[in-house]
C-alpha cells in the first residue's frame, strides 16, 4: 500500500514537472515569435525605398557623401546585424524545443539587445534619409522667403538711398555678394547637393540679418554725425572765435583749437567707419567723439562760468578786503587800549600786526589780478582760482581777528567775576570765625589756624592785585581758584570741629550713667577732657570716651551720633 502511494506521488511530481517545462517552453516560444515580429517591423522601415529614391536623383557633393554613408550603414545592418539576429533567434527556438530554457532565455535576451541597437540605428538612418529627401522641397520654400527679404532690402536701398549717404556703395556690394550666393544656391540645387545648398541658404539668411541691422542703424548714425556732431563742431568753432573777439584769455595748459581738432578728427573717423559699414567701430569712434566734444564744450564753458563768477564777486571781494582791513585797525586800537589795563600773554599785538601785513599782501594780489584781467593777461578760470584762494585766506584772518577781540572783551568780565569772588571769600572767612565763636570752642589746632591765616593773607593779596593799574587776570584767577579750594576745606574742617566738640560733650553726659559702677570711666573722661581743652583734638576726644562706653554698651557710639544728627536736622542745635 505504501509503495503504491509513493509511486502515485512520484508520478504526480513527474507530471507537474513535465507540465511546468511544457508551459515555460511555450512561453519562450511565444517570446521568440514576438522578437521575430519585432525584427520584421524594423526591417519594414522603408530605408531601402529612400536609398533607391536618392540614388535615382543623381545627388552630388555633400549630399552624395551623406547618401553613401547611410547606404553603407544600411548594408552593415542587412549583411551582418540581420543574419546575426536571425541566427540567434533560431538558436533560442532550438533550445526552447529541447527544453534548455535557461540557455534559450539568455539567447533571447541577447536578441532583444541586438534588436534595440539595430532599431536605433535603422531609425537614425531612416530619419537622416528623410531629412535629405525633405531638404530639396524645404530649400525651395526657404529660398522663396529668403529671396523676398533680399528683394525688400534692395528695393529699400534704391528708394531711400539718400538715407544711407556714402554707405550705399558698400551696401550694394553686400547685396551683390548675396546675389552671387543665390546663383551658387541654384547651381548647387541643380547639381543635387541639397545639404550644401541648405548651408548656403543659412549663410545668406545670416548675411541678410546683418544687412537688415545695418540698414536700420545707418540712417540714425548718419543723422547723428551729419546733423548733431557737425552742428556742434560749427557751434564750438563759432563760440571759440566769439570768445577771442571778446578777448578771452585761456590758461596755458588749455589748447582749445587742438581740442576742437581732436573732436573733428573723431567725427571724421566715425563718418568713414559708417561709410565702410563698420558699425561697431563707428559706434566706438562716435562715443569718443561725443566725449571729446563734451570735454571741449566744458573747457570753454569753464571760462564763461568763471567770467560770471568774477562779475558777481569782484566788488564783494574788494569790499571784504576793505572791511577786514578796517576791522584790523580797530583790533589794533583795541589791543593797545586793553593792554593798558591788563597784561596780555598771547602776543595779540604781534598777531594783529601780522594780519595787517597779510591783508596788505592779499589786497595787492587782488589789485594785480584785477589789473591783469583788465589788460586781458589772465584767464578767467585762473582768476577765479585766485579769488577763491584770497577769499579763503581772508576768512582765516577774520576768524583770528574775531578770536582776539572776543578774548579781549572777556577780560573785563573776568575782572568783575574775580572782584565778586573776592567779596564772597571775605564773607566766607568771617562766617567761619563766627561759627567757631558761636559754639565757644576752647580753641583750634595750630595747623588749622596757620592755614586760616595764610588764606586771609591770600585774600588780601588778591585784593591788592585787583587794585593795580594793569591786571594780570591769569594770575588773579589762579590765586582765586586756590583761595576757593582752601576756604572750602577750612569750612568743612570747622564744621567737623563743631560737630565733634558737641558729640564729645554728649558722650561725656552719656558716660556719666556708668560712673558709679565703673571707676575707669572717670579716668577716660579725664583723658577726653585733656584732648578737648588742651590739644583741641575734638574727634580724638570723642573716640576716646566712646571707645570706653562701647565696652559696656556696644553700639552706643552710633546711637550718640544718630541722636546728634537728628537734633541738628531739626535745628535743635
Amino acid at each position: 500500500m505504501d509503495f503504491l502511494i509513493a509511486l502515485l506521488i512520484l508520478i504526480l511530481i513527474v507530471l507537474i514537472g513535465y507540465g511546468l517545462l511544457y508551459y515555460l517552453g511555450r512561453k519562450q516560444t511565444k517570446t521568440n515569435m514576438e522578437l521575430d515580429e519585432r525584427k520584421q517591423e524594423i526591417m519594414a522601415i522603408p530605408v531601402s525605398d529612400k536609398l533607391y529614391t536618392l540614388k535615382n536623383k543623381d545627388v552630388s557633393g555633400k549630399t552624395r557623401r551623406s547618401f553613401e554613408t547611410e547606404q553603407a550603414n544600411w548594408q552593415t545592418i542587412t549583411r551582418y546585424k540581420l543574419p546575426e539576429i536571425e541566427a540567434a533567434l533560431v538558436s533560442a527556438q532550438a533550445d526552447a524545443e529541447k527544453y534548455s530554457l535557461i540557455k534559450a532565455r539568455q539567447t533571447a535576451n541577447k536578441v532583444e539587445s541586438l534588436l534595440d541597437e539595430t532599431e536605433d540605428t535603422v531609425s537614425g538612418i531612416n530619419q537622416r534619409l528623410e531629412d535629405i529627401l525633405a531638404s530639396e522641397k524645404a530649400n525651395e520654400e526657404a529660398y522663396s522667403t529668403t529671396y523676398d527679404r533680399y528683394a525688400a532690402i534692395r528695393k529699400q536701398l534704391l528708394a531711400h538711398s539718400y538715407n544711407y549717404g556714402s554707405s550705399v556703395e558698400i551696401l550694394e556690394k553686400n547685396l551683390s555678394y548675396i546675389e552671387l550666393d543665390f546663383t551658387k544656391f541654384n547651381q548647387t540645387m541643380n547639381d543635387g547637393d541639397f545639404l550644401e545648398a541648405k548651408e548656403i541658404l543659412v549663410q545668406v539668411n545670416e548675411d541678410i540679418d546683418e544687412l537688415e541691422v545695418m540698414m536700420d542703424e545707418i540712417p540714425d548714425l548718419q543723422h547723428t554725425i551729419s546733423e548733431e556732431y557737425v552742428e556742434q563742431l560749427e557751434d564750438m568753432q563759432a563760440g571759440y572765435e566769439q570768445m577771442l573777439d571778446e578777448q578771452f584769455v585761456f590758461p596755458n595748459d588749455m589748447d582749445i583749437p587742438a581740442e576742437i581738432e581732436k573732436s573733428e578728427k573723431f567725427v571724421k573717423q566715425s563718418k568713414q567707419a559708417v561709410t565702410d559699414v563698420d558699425l561697431s567701430e563707428a559706434k566706438t569712434l562716435m562715443n569718443k567723439a561725443e566725449v571729446q566734444i563734451d570735454k571741449t564744450y566744458s573747457l570753454m564753458e569753464q571760462e564763461i562760468y568763471a567770467r560770471d563768477y568774477i562779475g558777481k564777486h569782484q566788488g564783494a571781494l574788494q569790499r571784504k578786503v576793505d572791511k577786514i582791513m578796517e576791522s584790523n585797525r580797530y583790533g589794533i586800537l583795541e589791543v593797545d587800549r586793553v593792554s593798558q589795563s591788563y597784561l596780555l600773554y598771547e602776543n595779540e599785538m604781534g598777531k594783529m600786526q601780522e594780519y595787517t601785513d597779510q591783508i596788505e599782501r592779499e589786497k595787492n594780489l587782488l589789485d594785480d589780478t584785477n589789473q591783469a584781467i583788465a589788460e586781458h593777461q589772465i584767464a578767467y578760470s585762473d582768476m577765479e582760482s585766485r579769488y577763491k584762494a584770497i577769499d579763503s585766506r581772508l576768512d582765516t584772518i577774520e576768524k583770528g581777528q574775531t578770536q582776539i577781540v572776543i578774548s579781549l572783551s572777556d577780560l573785563k568780565q573776568r575782572e568783575r567775576d574775580a572782584k565778586d569772588d573776592l567779596d564772597v571769600y571775605e564773607l566766607d572767612l568771617r562766617n567761619i570765625k563766627r561759627s567757631v565763636e558761636k559754639y565757644h570752642l576752647p580753641g583750634l589746632p595750630d595747623e588749622y589756624l596757620d592755614r586760616f591765616f595764610y588764606t586771609e593773607d591770600m585774600v588780601l593779596d588778591l585784593s591788592k592785585k585787583l587794585n593795580r593799574v594793569r591786571l594780570d587776570i591769569n594770575d588773579i584767577e589762579k590765586i582765586s581758584q586756590q583761595i576757593a579750594e582752601d576756604i572750602d576745606q577750612l569750612d568743612k574742617e570747622a564744621d567737623a570741629f563743631i560737630d565733634y566738640a558737641i558729640l564729645t560733650e554728649d558722650a561725656i553726659q552719656y558716660a556719666n550713667r556708668y560712673r558709679p559702677d565703673h571707676p575707669e570711666i572717670e579716668r577716660t573722661i579725664g583723658q577726653a577732657s585733656e584732648l578737648f581743652h588742651r590739644d583741641f583734638q575734638y574727634e580724638e576726644a570723642f573716640n576716646c570716651i566712646t571707645d570706653e562706653i562701647e565696652k559696656f554698651e556696644p553700639g552706643a557710639r552710633e546711637r550718640i551720633i544718630q541722636f546728634y544728627q537728628e537734633a541738628k536736622a531739626n535745628n535743635q542745635i
